[in-house]
């Protein structure tokens, strides 16, 4: 018998912005919830993401492996998952994932979970395909191409439906949460609400103290979004604010979690865990939305902790991954950490320099930069990749695509406009063959796996009636 374990929720956030929000120094009061939580636990200042988009940023938070070390976007390949170690441990795993394709059930998200609900039934149209995983089991695949992401988010039909489930899914966690019948649960709630299309509702926009923006102008702002189309100052701004409101909304939902939790008596004894898969861009260097770039208000995430019975608040400015979330996780509650990564509250108290680590983030990209799709995310090999590495000083990005390599003085130049490259040499060629280093144990990784892979299909396809056997 093991000892009384903590219940567990991990809070994750598509396209949230770390400057957006009020702990974060931001000047709009868009996160009066999330700002109180960050003020009384552990609020790390700087943490980042494995990647800029969610097919790229996920199996790092949910298995802590890196999405690179695989040919196929998702949780195919993972040893194991977060939920899965959970599991076996006697806690009862619940997910509810608000419509995401990128983390649902048919990229293997729910592996581990006894009750997981994705929703893309009740949100996103898609098309369901079949493909054989080598060992003559068929996975679910779904074709994800933009239109349904982009093109589809704005019909009549799926905004309504974006409105309701918004509402929805705090109801169905509260259910979930009530029926589990002794034992610890793991909670794991993924949040829509700033990923475009930006469609807060009424009284979030009201709440920020200006003028709400009628539904027509809003929809126009999100086809300019959606089509990465130049806008005006004026126009920039208020898709500004339709996303500032819709973090204010989500701000909401989070406040509505926590008083649930307060009033069944199970937040001062839980471990809660906050943080975003990836930021969003507003034409910082060109674009909108996350295509696969490494610049900060992609990767910078928020990272706030809530250890069981926390008595102090704690601000770190040490840099973090969101690969150590899950090692966190399982350190804080007493349980042993089966992932390569180590535990963040591990690594402060073994290292005096733990300040002076690296973080490295990377991604794979279509011909114009975007998030790869459709039959792409189940073949990253022939994608292009990008990388970074990053310091408290230092941060280089290296396009293996286009042979373009960045390097930044984050203390001089936060927003990333002025590469120095050619001006630094030393300190690029430091971080180069760092970078160098990281790529390299992702490819032997991923070699590693195929190996694997062609060696499992062989004996699969050795052990059907019609294989050619040689005479012995």
């Amino acid at each position: 018998m093991h000892r009384s374990r903590s219940n567990i929720i991990l809070i994750t956030v598509d396209s949230l912005r770390v400057d957006h929000l009020g702990c974060h120094g931001y000047n709009k009061p868009t996160s009066p919830n999330l700002d109180q939580f960050a003020r009384e636990n552990s609020f790390f200042r700087n943490a980042f993401s494995d990647g800029p988009n969610t097919p790229h940023a996920f199996p790092a938070i949910m298995a802590s492996q890196n999405s690179l070390m695989s040919s196929k976007l998702g949780l195919f390949d993972a040893p194991v998952t977060l939920a899965e170690v959970l599991k076996s441990a006697g806690y009862t795993t619940l997910g509810f994932n608000a419509a995401n394709p990128y983390v649902s059930r048919s990229f293997h998200y729910d592996r581990g979970f006894d009750e997981f609900n994705d929703y893309l039934d009740f949100a996103v149209p898609t098309e369901s395909s079949k493909q054989d995983n080598g060992n003559g089991q068929l996975e679910n695949a779904i074709d994800v191409p933009e239109l349904d992401l982009n093109r589809y988010l704005l019909s009549d039909e799926v905004v309504h439906s974006k409105a309701c489930l918004e509402k929805k899914i705090n109801s169905d966690c509260f259910d979930a949460i009530d029926s589990v019948s002794g034992g610890p649960f793991f909670l794991w709630v993924h949040y829509m609400d700033t990923h475009f299309p930006y469609l807060p509702q009424m009284p979030a926009q009201l709440e920020l103290g200006v003028e709400p923006i009628a539904k027509q102008e809003n929809f126009k702002l999100n086809t300019r979004v959606r089509e990465n189309m130049s806008l005006s100052s004026e126009m920039l701004s208020g898709v500004i604010q339709l996303y500032d409101a819709a973090v204010r909304q989500l701000d909401s939902k989070i406040g509505e979690l926590f008083s649930f939790l307060k009033k069944r008596n199970l937040f001062e004894s839980a471990m809660i865990v906050f943080t975003a898969d990836h930021g969003e861009e507003f034409k910082d260097h060109g674009d909108l939305q996350h295509k696969s770039k490494l610049y900060d208000e992609l990767i910078h995430v928020p990272f706030l902790v809530k250890k069981p019975h926390q008595q102090n608040s704690e601000v770190h400015e040490e840099l973090v991954s969101l690969m150590q979330l899950a090692p966190t996780i399982l350190s804080s509650i007493g349980m042993e950490n089966v992932f390569e990564a180590s535990g963040i509250f591990d690594s402060i108290s073994a290292a005096s320099n733990f300040r002076h680590s690296q973080v490295f983030s990377g991604a794979s990209y279509c011909g114009d930069n975007a998030t790869p799709v459709d039959r792409n995310l189940f073949n990253i090999d022939v994608l292009p990749k990008i990388y970074s590495c990053r310091e408290d000083h230092w941060k280089l990005i290296m396009d293996l695509g286009n042979d373009q390599k960045m390097l930044f003085n984050l203390i001089v130049d936060p927003f990333e406009t002025q590469n120095l490259y050619q001006e630094q040499k030393s300190s690029a060629v430091r971080l180069e063959q760092e970078l160098l280093e990281y790529i390299s144990n992702i490819e032997k990784s991923c070699l590693k796996s195929k190996i694997a892979k062609v060696r499992k299909k062989m004996l699969y396809q050795l052990q059907q009636p019609h294989a050619i056997r040689l005479p012995s």
